[in-house]
C-alpha cells in the first residue's frame, strides 16, 4: 500500500507540475487569446480526431456544418463562463475583494448601531458587492469624546468579513484600509487613512488579549448573527 501511495503521489505531483507550468505559460494571455487557446485544445482538436478515427464516412458539407455548429456552440458557452466571471471581477471591486456574511436587516439592532435608513441600506449593499450610493456612518463614541472609533470599525469588520480581518498580510490590510476610506465614515470626520496601519496593529495586540471581548459580544449581538 505504501509503495502505490508513492506511486499515485508522483503521478499527482507531476500532474499538479504540468498544470502549474502551463498555468504560468498562459496565465499572461489576453482573455481573448485564452479563449482561442481553450477552443482550439477541447473544441476542434478533439472533433478533428473525432472525424480522423471514424469508421463513418461524413461528406464535407457535415464536416464544415459540424466545425461551424461545435464551435459555436462552445463559443456560446465561453462566452457565458467569461461574462459570469468578468461580473463577479466587477463585485469584487466594488468591495476590495471581500466577502461578507448575509445579513438579514430585519435583525440589526439600528439602535444599537444609530443607524439610520441610509446606513442599513450600503451596508446591505456592501455585503452584496454593490457599489455605495453614500458611505456608512460610524456614530459610536469612545470614551475620549472623539467622533467615532475606529476600533469599533475594526471589530465590526471582523465580525461581517468571512475569515475576519484579524492579523491580514500586507496586500488584504492595503486593500483593507481603502474600503474602510470608500465606504465608512465617521460622524465629523472622515477616516484618517494614514493612521490605519497603527490603529490595526494595536486592535490586533488588544484583541489577542482580549481586551474587546464585551465589544464583539455586543455587536455580534446587535447584528443578529450571535
Amino acid at each position: 500500500m505504501e509503495r502505490l501511495g508513492e506511486i499515485f503521489a508522483n503521478w499527482l505531483y507531476q500532474s499538479r507540475k504540468e498544470f502549474k507550468l502551463l498555468w504560468v505559460r498562459y496565465g499572461l494571455l489576453t482573455t481573448d487569446k485564452l479563449s482561442i487557446v481553450v477552443l482550439i485544445l477541447f473544441c476542434i482538436i478533439p472533433l478533428t480526431l473525432y472525424f480522423l478515427i471514424s469508421t463513418v464516412a461524413y461528406s464535407l458539407m457535415q464536416i464544415i456544418a459540424s466545425y461551424i455548429f461545435v464551435t459555436l456552440l462552445f463559443s456560446l458557452s465561453l462566452l457565458m463562463v467569461i461574462t459570469w466571471f468578468k461580473s463577479e471581477e466587477l463585485f469584487k471591486n466594488n468591495i476590495q475583494g471581500f466577502s461578507f456574511l448575509m445579513l438579514s436587516q430585519s435583525r440589526i439592532d439600528t439602535v444599537f448601531f444609530d443607524f439610520d435608513n441610509n446606513d442599513v441600506e450600503n451596508l446591505l449593499r456592501l455585503i452584496n458587492g454593490l457599489p455605495a450610493v453614500q458611505k456608512i456612518v460610524i456614530r459610536e463614541t469612545p470614551k475620549n469624546k472623539q467622533s467615532g472609533n475606529i476600533r469599533f470599525l475594526f471589530t465590526f469588520l471582523d465580525l461581517i468579513v468571512r475569515g475576519g480581518i484579524f492579523r491580514m498580510e500586507t496586500k488584504p490590510k492595503e486593500s483593507l484600509n481603502i474600503l474602510m476610506s470608500k465606504r465608512f465614515t465617521f460622524q465629523d470626520s472622515e477616516i484618517n487613512q494614514n493612521t490605519l496601519p497603527s490603529s490595526y496593529s494595536k486592535w490586533c495586540s488588544a484583541t489577542e488579549e482580549g481586551s474587546y471581548d464585551d465589544m464583539r459580544r455586543d455587536i455580534s449581538n446587535a447584528l443578529g448573527i450571535s
